[in-house]
């Protein structure tokens, strides 16, 4: 069974066999809501908690990892909440 699709614009998108939890680890996690960030430029807490079968606190040190990425290594980018959409934005600056 296929268990790798991608969305409308190209985009991995992961789905787990019935029964099965994806079992992925932190580092992958951080990668992928980072690729997402990059490749669409937004995410939503609710598609990560659903996708990646991850608890709020653990998205919300994901975010941080994130941030602490672009401030490390001065990447052009700026990570921003939308409050009213629930949306994390990846920006250029």
């Amino acid at each position: 069974m296929n268990n790798k699709d991608v969305d409308i614009i190209g985009i991995p998108v992961f789905k787990k066999e019935r029964n099965k939890a994806m079992n992925v680890v932190k580092s992958q996690c951080v990668l992928y809501m980072f690729y997402i960030l990059k490749e669409k430029g937004q995410l939503t807490k609710e598609d990560i908690l659903s996708e990646l079968e991850i608890n709020e606190l653990a998205f919300w040190r994901y975010i941080q990892e994130i941030k602490a990425f672009i401030y490390n290594f001065n990447l052009p980018y700026e990570l921003k909440y939308d409050r009213g959409n629930s949306l994390y934005s990846l920006l250029v600056k």
